[in-house]
């Protein structure tokens, strides 16, 4: 039995011709993201913000230290108030850093105690601090110990962590 609803082979052949091709609705667009891509950009771009403003913020937090170390670089050694001066810089960065902290009234043996005891627990120093009273009461110190107290101050300034010393002084 034969289906009259069947389209026999040469009625198609005839009838393809006259179609027409379906057309779409152009989009608004020509590329069109979804939503969820979307978000995915957005939080991305937050991220990228985010890390962007905490490195300048750490950025901004270190130029007083690297301010020192070029001060300190800078520093003539050979004149006799150098080991004022350099403890003059390690002061100001200390004040700038931490303004209330007790070190900024010590001075002699008890400032030297600070420098050593302020550096981490596993650091050692690569270079000793000598006697920082004779260093700047001497009428002329030796170039000598002036350097070891300008390669101990460039060391501590590497090293020492400053937030540390300002959450436990207060």
């Amino acid at each position: 039995m034969a289906n009259s609803n069947a389209a026999s082979p040469a009625t198609t052949q005839a009838t393809v011709p006259g179609l027409a091709d379906i057309q779409e609705p152009l989009l608004g667009n020509d590329w069109y993201l979804a939503p969820g891509w979307l978000v995915v950009m957005l939080i991305v771009l937050g991220l990228i913000v985010y890390v962007g403003y905490r490195l300048w913020n750490y950025h901004l937090q270190q130029k007083p230290l690297r301010f020192t170390l070029a001060e300190l670089a800078r520093l003539d050694l050979n004149s006799a108030d150098a080991p004022e001066q350099i403890t003059t810089l390690l002061k100001r960065l200390l004040m700038t850093k931490i303004p209330g902290h007790p070190a900024l009234t010590y001075s002699g043996s008890a400032w030297q105690q600070f420098l050593i005891s302020s550096l981490p627990p596993k650091i050692t120093p690569t270079a000793p601090l000598p006697d920082l009273m004779t260093l700047h009461y001497q009428a002329s110190p030796s170039a000598e110990d002036i350097r070891l107290y300008a390669t101990f101050a460039a060391f501590w300034l590497q090293k020492v962590n400053l937030n540390r010393l300002g959450a436990s002084h207060v």
